[in-house]
């Protein structure tokens, strides 16, 4: 017999195993939010803001802000660069370094007021 018209040949295709289990792709997207956070609530703090003011400055919520700074949510970038616009820094000091944060930058500070 012929080939059936009207349908594909099958291919054995070995399926994608994936890189990493997803708990661990979930341990390291927290453990990058609270990266972040930590990054945030640093930066916040050396400007003396409340994160009241830095909501009202970056135009976000402060539950959101202190959601953020404790890890339980990760920002886009569109709201990390609000952030960091907001309080004159780069994005690089939000992000951190797999050691740590990163180090402090010479960008000049806005003054509370």
């Amino acid at each position: 017999m012929g080939q059936e018209s009207g349908k594909r040949p099958k291919f054995d295709v070995e399926p994608k195993t994936p890189s990493k289990a997803p708990e661990a792709r979930e341990d390291e997207h927290h453990a990058f939010n609270n990266v972040v956070g930590e990054g945030i609530r640093k930066a916040r703090q050396e400007h003396g803001w409340t994160q009241a003011f830095l909501a009202d400055q970056a135009g976000l919520s402060p539950n959101y802000i202190a959601r953020l700074e404790r890890g339980e949510l990760g920002p886009s970038l569109f709201v990390a660069s609000r952030i960091c616009e907001a309080m004159s820094i780069a994005l690089e000091e939000l992000v951190g370094s797999p050691g740590g944060l990163m180090r402090k930058t010479t960008i000049k500070r806005r003054v509370l007021g």
